[in-house]
């Protein structure tokens, strides 16, 4: 269920009887709103998040108005643009067209592992040679309620397991957690269900297991995986931002049966380094930083970096294609959202799309690629917010945001619902 009530704050006075934009363009400006400054309500938990979100609103003062309810400041009049918690956002008033929010309502086919990997199955059997189908793992879902029908789950929903060959790998992951919470790495049935047996799983219902890429791009020796912000505007544009990061794992990738279960070689998820130790440096990087760490022509090196990131632009456009023709996405003409799209090289340099994630953890980024993540969000400001609103405002020069989808979703426009 995507609301839930236990997190919902009393409704403020500036979400009720409010004004669509487009009145208030009217009302304040008569023939356009060239003059009017937008007001916007930050509320972001994060504080690393929120202060890059509110200095991208600040630097032009002239055209927005910024309230950060972390301060304590409050706003009797409705604001034109709300950015925060998702489970905060009052989706009445962005539903009748009063405001503009950072975060579609409805996206579980494309955040849930489960959901998306049945949609995207959809799509790569009605488009088996588009670079999607050739870049998504092998892939299922089961449900399991309860460890004694294991047997009869594989029977039913996962067959590929229980004929599993010597030499095979494959990683389990729960539908809707994150930051790693209940990931396993596993070559025998037996390793699975003393994984599925554990306390964290038993409230976990829903499983993906996916074939595991054994032979991923090392880079001293560590395995990595490419972490790339998307951008999605109203109903629908998508873009994607150029400078994508690496991730790492903390220790040296090793293959062997043994050293299935040590995470720290496995798996390349920030929130799991940062309790590592590790330096900054060594857990993130820029994708562009990566040639410098091969031997031979760094030239050549660039270049198969630059074909990766089309070749990722492309998978995220034909992920959101798909995913947008599922009634499990649904774009809303006045939202906007910021998503986390996770890709791993292998040791031929062939892209492999694991998962994408609503709210990405950008403060995992650390203090040395500070500015990156300061330059995407104000470029996310440009083309969402902005770009949504009659600001009058354009990307700035050098915009790092690639647009990689346009796609005009009927009936999205008036898309109306009512929360009880």
């Amino acid at each position: 269920m995507w609301w839930d009530e236990r997190s919902v704050r009393p409704r403020p006075e500036w979400q009720r009887n409010q004004e669509s934009v487009s009145q208030r363009c009217e009302r304040e400006n008569g023939e356009g709103p060239k003059e009017t400054r937008w007001d916007v309500v930050v509320d972001l938990d994060c504080p690393y998040t929120r202060e890059a979100v509110l200095s991208a609103f600040r630097r032009n003062a002239g055209k927005w108005s910024v309230t950060d309810l972390s301060q304590g400041e409050c706003k009797s009049a409705a604001p034109d643009v709300y950015w925060g918690e998702y489970e905060r956002i009052d989706w009445e008033s962005v539903a009748s067209g009063k405001v503009c929010a950072n975060c579609y309502c409805i996206r579980k086919g494309l955040i849930r592992k489960a959901q998306l990997a049945l949609v995207l199955t959809r799509w790569c059997t009605k488009y088996p040679h588009s670079e999607i189908a050739r870049s998504v793992p092998e892939t299922f879902v089961f449900e399991l309620y309860d460890i004694e029908y294991f047997e009869e789950v594989l029977i039913a929903d996962v067959p590929e397991l229980r004929e599993m060959k010597p030499g095979e790998t494959w990683i389990l992951k729960p539908n809707v957690t994150n930051q790693a919470l209940g990931v396993h790495v596993f070559n025998e049935l037996g390793s699975l269900k003393a994984a599925l047996c554990k306390e964290e799983a038993w409230n976990l219902r829903e499983w993906v297991v996916q074939r595991y890429i054994a032979n991923p791009l090392l880079v001293d020796k560590k395995k990595f995986h490419i972490r790339v912000y998307v951008l999605a505007v109203g109903a629908l544009k998508v873009y994607v931002y150029d400078d994508m990061l690496a991730l790492f794992a903390t220790e040296d990738y090793d293959y062997s049966p043994d050293s299935l279960s040590n995470l720290d070689a496995h798996l390349t998820n920030t929130c799991h380094a940062t309790h590592s130790g590790a330096s900054e440096e060594d857990m993130v990087r820029l994708l562009d930083e990566i040639p410098t760490s091969f031997p031979g022509n760094k030239a050549a090196m660039q270049r198969k970096v630059d074909d990766t990131k089309k070749t990722i632009r492309l998978i995220v456009g034909q992920c959101f294609d798909a995913v947008s023709s599922d009634l499990s996405l649904m774009p809303m003409q006045n939202c906007f959202e910021l998503f986390g799209f996770d890709f791993l090289l292998d040791d031929e340099w062939r892209v492999w799309f694991l998962e994408a994630n609503a709210e990405p953890d950008v403060k995992q980024t650390g203090e040395r690629l500070h500015s990156v993540i300061s330059d995407m969000i104000s470029g996310a400001c440009e083309y969402g917010p902005a770009g949504l609103m009659p600001t009058g405002l354009k990307p700035a020069k050098g915009n790092k945001w690639v647009e990689v989808l346009q796609k005009h979703m009927s009936g999205s426009q008036n898309m109306k619902f009512r929360i009880t």
